[in-house]
């Protein structure tokens, strides 16, 4: 179990939503949530809160379980070693008056027992036991502490040699990449996108290391599997430039490839990562599913349901309005049941849901989740799950926090 669903276990046992945790804990909804999707770990004084709020040490919130105070057996023989060597310093003629005194009373027909007079050794000898016991534990905890410390010691030597060899060898590919170059000077940026016609407008510049008169370039264009080659316009410092529209996808590369009579030589000018994913609203969803009960006569769940709320923001965290906002339950991706919407909280992009009935009977060996459909100004139209809160029901118990990597393909799911 990930630290974010340890945090989201613990909120949820106490009926609380991610706003009201965060409330107590002085950090916004949104903070809470990507703590529990494991986007990002809580800092050192929210860590030491949330063990506070939720009755747990650090150690389990971070994964590392409970710490034993019972002792290992090498432990356990230097204790006995040391009460041995206590004992066998005590006055022998302590033993001796000790024995004399017991046999008498046994001959007299009395219990026995040592005198009261005569009990003060065993309390002496008691009391030396505790503060050699406390003295090991200290010894012991000491110890530990001290290995810990070696520990992160030899860890942040061991970060420092890699950061140190990763900045090595990216200077050396630095260095190999600029002598191998082609350019002299080379860029590609995007200058425009249409959301609604999903495409993409680039413009490309590179400027040859040794230009040769009559020499040409092309700028080739990836994205999506396909390929667009452009001519480049040659300007007065030799410099070859072209702008072209491609679809707008996750991965788009661009290269240019000088012409010197038959000779052609390809270099990669850049590339661009997540430009589709990015554009679309950010959706935070929190609530849906919440306590679910057995029933003792048949084996049969019921689930009992939260309000959902859901925040639309973009890669900037400012708030999107979406045109069209659906929130349902969903079994293995096939819509079960619509929520209702409510008023807005207040919050510019928040959004409000409930479920009319509160409860519902779930079957068997299905995955429930909460999703919601959303359309944004552009008519796409998506579909965000709660991933980090889809539960199945099978006959022996329920299995929750599955983390399902759902699609946000409509084409994927049945509404």
């Amino acid at each position: 179990m990930t630290v974010g669903q340890r945090i989201a276990q613990k909120r949820k046992e106490l009926g609380l939503s991610q706003e009201a945790l965060g409330e107590r804990l002085g950090v916004s909804r949104q903070a809470i949530y990507k703590w529990e999707s494991d986007a990002a770990l809580p800092e050192i004084e929210k860590l030491v809160n949330l063990s506070r709020v939720f009755s747990v040490s650090i150690d389990w919130l971070l994964g590392e379980g409970e710490e034993s105070r019972e002792l290992t057996p090498d432990q356990l023989r230097m204790v006995e070693e040391i009460v041995g060597r206590y004992l066998a310093a005590q006055p022998a003629e302590k033993t001796v008056i000790l024995r004399e005194t017991v046999e008498a009373e046994q001959e007299d027909g009395e219990k026995a027992r040592p005198p009261k007079r005569r009990r003060w050794p065993w309390v002496l000898a008691g009391l030396v036991l505790v503060g050699v016991f406390f003295n090991l534990f200290s010894r012991l905890d000491q110890m530990r502490q001290e290995n810990q410390n070696l520990q992160m010691t030899v860890a942040n030597i061991r970060s420092d040699v890699n950061s140190q060899i990763y900045s090595i060898t990216s200077r050396v590919e630095e260095a190999l990449q600029s002598q191998n170059a082609l350019t002299a000077e080379q860029s590609a940026q995007v200058t425009a996108t249409d959301y609604r016609a999903n495409t993409v407008t680039i413009e490309a510049r590179a400027l040859p290391r040794t230009y040769v008169e009559g020499m040409g370039a092309e700028f080739v264009l990836a994205s999506g599997g396909e390929s667009f080659t452009v001519p480049g316009e040659l300007g007065e410092d030799h410099a070859f430039t072209a702008r072209t529209t491609v679809p707008l996808t996750d991965e788009i590369a661009v290269s240019v490839a000088f012409l010197a009579g038959e000779q052609r030589q390809t270099q990669v000018l850049e590339e661009f990562f997540g430009l589709y994913s990015d554009s679309f609203a950010t959706i935070l969803i929190s609530g849906g599913l919440g306590a679910f009960i057995k029933s003792s006569k048949a084996v049969r769940w019921t689930a009992e349901f939260h309000p959902v709320y859901m925040d639309c923001y973009n890669m900037y965290g400012e708030a999107v309005q979406m045109e069209r906002v659906r929130v349902g339950l969903f079994q293995d991706q096939k819509l079960v049941a619509w929520f209702n919407e409510e008023e807005q909280s207040g919050r510019e992009g928040a959004y409000v849901f409930r479920m009319e009935p509160d409860r519902m009977e779930l079957e068997l060996d299905s995955t429930y989740c909460v999703a919601a459909v959303v359309e944004d100004e552009f008519g796409r139209e998506w579909v965000a799950a709660d991933r980090s809160d889809a539960v199945r029901f099978t006959a022996g118990g329920q299995d929750r926090f599955l983390d399902v990597d759902y699609s946000r393909d409509p084409a994927d799911w049945e509404y």
